[in-house]
Protein backbone atom coordinates (compact mmCIF):
# COMPACT_ATOMS: atom_id res chain seq x y z
CA UNK A 1 0.00 0.00 0.00
CA UNK A 2 1.51 3.48 -0.70
CA UNK A 3 1.29 6.04 1.43
CA UNK A 4 -1.22 9.15 0.97
CA UNK A 5 1.89 11.51 0.94
CA UNK A 6 2.56 9.75 -2.27
CA UNK A 7 0.16 11.96 -3.58
CA UNK A 8 0.95 15.06 -2.73
CA UNK A 9 -0.31 18.05 -4.94
CA UNK A 10 -2.49 15.66 -6.95
CA UNK A 11 -6.05 16.15 -7.05
CA UNK A 12 -7.77 12.83 -5.49
CA UNK A 13 -11.19 12.33 -6.16
CA UNK A 14 -14.01 11.43 -3.51
CA UNK A 15 -17.04 10.40 -5.90
CA UNK A 16 -20.43 8.75 -5.96
CA UNK A 17 -20.46 6.77 -8.64
CA UNK A 18 -24.25 5.73 -8.78
CA UNK A 19 -26.82 8.21 -8.07
CA UNK A 20 -29.15 5.30 -6.55
CA UNK A 21 -26.79 3.92 -4.45
CA UNK A 22 -25.40 4.84 -1.24
CA UNK A 23 -21.47 3.61 -2.36
CA UNK A 24 -18.51 6.24 -2.53
CA UNK A 25 -15.13 5.87 -4.21
CA UNK A 26 -11.70 7.63 -3.17
CA UNK A 27 -9.73 7.42 -6.42
CA UNK A 28 -6.29 8.58 -7.79
CA UNK A 29 -5.76 9.30 -11.20
CA UNK A 30 -5.83 5.37 -12.32
CA UNK A 31 -7.04 3.79 -8.89
CA UNK A 32 -9.13 2.83 -6.45
CA UNK A 33 -7.48 3.93 -2.95
CA UNK A 34 -10.46 3.10 -0.91
CA UNK A 35 -14.51 2.60 -0.99
CA UNK A 36 -17.08 3.27 1.41
CA UNK A 37 -20.81 2.64 1.69
CA UNK A 38 -23.58 1.87 3.96
CA UNK A 39 -24.80 -1.87 4.54
CA UNK A 40 -28.74 -0.83 4.17
CA UNK A 41 -30.60 2.16 2.58
CA UNK A 42 -31.33 3.73 6.40
CA UNK A 43 -27.87 2.80 8.29
CA UNK A 44 -26.22 5.50 9.45
CA UNK A 45 -23.37 2.82 10.27
CA UNK A 46 -20.89 3.13 6.85
CA UNK A 47 -18.27 0.33 5.78
CA UNK A 48 -15.17 1.50 4.47
CA UNK A 49 -12.65 -0.54 2.74
CA UNK A 50 -9.54 -0.29 1.92
CA UNK A 51 -5.91 0.91 2.50
CA UNK A 52 -5.41 -2.88 3.34
CA UNK A 53 -8.08 -2.60 6.33
CA UNK A 54 -11.94 -2.70 6.73
CA UNK A 55 -13.55 -0.44 9.19
CA UNK A 56 -16.60 0.87 10.52
CA UNK A 57 -17.89 4.23 10.91
CA UNK A 58 -20.32 4.72 13.59
CA UNK A 59 -22.49 7.32 15.33
CA UNK A 60 -21.83 5.93 19.61
CA UNK A 61 -25.08 8.10 20.07
CA UNK A 62 -28.24 9.31 18.64
CA UNK A 63 -28.20 11.87 20.76
CA UNK A 64 -24.64 13.65 19.66
CA UNK A 65 -22.93 14.46 16.45
CA UNK A 66 -19.96 12.93 17.27
CA UNK A 67 -18.37 9.92 14.93
CA UNK A 68 -16.20 7.11 15.89
CA UNK A 69 -14.13 4.45 13.95
CA UNK A 70 -13.36 0.83 14.36
CA UNK A 71 -12.15 -1.68 12.55
CA UNK A 72 -14.87 -4.40 11.32
CA UNK A 73 -16.67 -6.82 13.45
CA UNK A 74 -14.95 -5.17 16.74
CA UNK A 75 -16.99 -3.53 19.15
CA UNK A 76 -13.89 -0.74 20.79
CA UNK A 77 -13.08 2.22 18.56
CA UNK A 78 -10.57 3.67 18.12
CA UNK A 79 -10.64 7.38 16.71
CA UNK A 80 -13.44 9.79 17.05
CA UNK A 81 -14.57 13.21 15.23
CA UNK A 82 -16.11 15.53 17.33
CA UNK A 83 -17.52 19.01 16.29
CA UNK A 84 -18.51 21.86 17.49
CA UNK A 85 -22.79 23.17 17.83
CA UNK A 86 -22.57 24.90 14.58
CA UNK A 87 -20.31 22.55 12.77
CA UNK A 88 -17.78 24.85 11.56
CA UNK A 89 -14.68 23.33 13.83
CA UNK A 90 -14.08 19.80 14.90
CA UNK A 91 -11.19 17.93 15.54
CA UNK A 92 -10.32 13.92 15.15
CA UNK A 93 -8.85 12.18 18.43
CA UNK A 94 -6.59 9.67 16.97
CA UNK A 95 -5.93 6.84 19.45
CA UNK A 96 -2.51 7.68 20.45
CA UNK A 97 -3.50 11.08 21.92
CA UNK A 98 -2.98 13.00 19.08
CA UNK A 99 -5.34 15.26 17.41
CA UNK A 100 -5.93 16.68 13.77
CA UNK A 101 -8.51 19.79 13.49
CA UNK A 102 -10.91 20.51 11.13
CA UNK A 103 -12.20 23.47 10.17
CA UNK A 104 -15.03 23.48 7.64
CA UNK A 105 -15.79 25.95 4.70
CA UNK A 106 -18.25 28.68 4.87
CA UNK A 107 -21.64 27.80 3.35
CA UNK A 108 -20.67 24.34 4.50
CA UNK A 109 -18.93 24.09 1.17
CA UNK A 110 -15.00 22.85 1.73
CA UNK A 111 -13.42 21.19 4.89
CA UNK A 112 -9.73 21.51 5.29
CA UNK A 113 -7.29 18.96 7.82
CA UNK A 114 -4.94 20.52 10.31
CA UNK A 115 -2.30 19.27 12.24
CA UNK A 116 -1.99 20.16 16.17
CA UNK A 117 0.55 22.85 14.95
CA UNK A 118 -1.57 24.59 12.88
CA UNK A 119 -0.06 23.13 9.55
CA UNK A 120 -2.60 22.59 6.59
CA UNK A 121 -2.80 18.78 5.92
CA UNK A 122 -5.44 18.02 3.70
CA UNK A 123 -7.87 20.12 1.81
CA UNK A 124 -11.76 19.11 0.55
CA UNK A 125 -13.51 21.15 -2.03
CA UNK A 126 -16.62 20.15 -3.04
CA UNK A 127 -17.81 20.21 -7.16
CA UNK A 128 -20.74 21.18 -8.27
CA UNK A 129 -22.74 17.83 -9.65
CA UNK A 130 -25.77 15.69 -9.32
CA UNK A 131 -23.65 13.20 -7.60
CA UNK A 132 -21.84 13.84 -4.81
CA UNK A 133 -18.13 15.07 -5.46
CA UNK A 134 -15.35 16.37 -3.92
CA UNK A 135 -11.90 16.89 -4.90
CA UNK A 136 -9.47 16.18 -1.98
CA UNK A 137 -5.53 17.69 -2.52
CA UNK A 138 -2.93 16.66 0.29
CA UNK A 139 -0.71 20.00 0.82
CA UNK A 140 1.69 18.22 3.06
CA UNK A 141 3.36 15.03 4.08
CA UNK A 142 2.40 13.90 7.68
CA UNK A 143 3.19 10.85 9.54
CA UNK A 144 -0.16 11.10 10.55
CA UNK A 145 -1.78 10.95 7.54
CA UNK A 146 0.49 8.57 6.41
CA UNK A 147 -0.91 6.27 9.14
CA UNK A 148 -4.08 6.71 9.70
CA UNK A 149 -5.32 7.23 5.91
CA UNK A 150 -8.59 6.30 6.93
CA UNK A 151 -8.83 10.02 8.16
CA UNK A 152 -10.15 11.07 4.82
CA UNK A 153 -13.26 8.47 4.85
CA UNK A 154 -14.10 9.87 8.47
CA UNK A 155 -13.90 13.33 7.21
CA UNK A 156 -15.64 12.70 4.03
CA UNK A 157 -18.29 11.31 5.82
CA UNK A 158 -18.84 14.30 7.62
CA UNK A 159 -19.02 16.50 5.18
CA UNK A 160 -21.68 14.03 3.22
CA UNK A 161 -23.65 14.10 6.82
CA UNK A 162 -23.37 18.05 6.76
CA UNK A 163 -24.77 18.31 3.08
CA UNK A 164 -27.24 15.84 3.67
CA UNK A 165 -28.52 18.28 6.85
CA UNK A 166 -28.04 21.04 4.67
CA UNK A 167 -30.58 20.16 1.78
Amino acid sequence: MNTLSKYIGEDLILIQPSFFKREYEFRSSNELLARMYFPSFFSLTAVVEGFEEKYEIIRPSIWKTDLAIRKFGYDMSFASLTTNFFRTKGFIDLQNGKKLNLKFGVFKKSCQVFSEMDELLITFQNKFSIKEKNVLIIEKSSSLIDENPWVVMLVWYQVIQRNRRQN
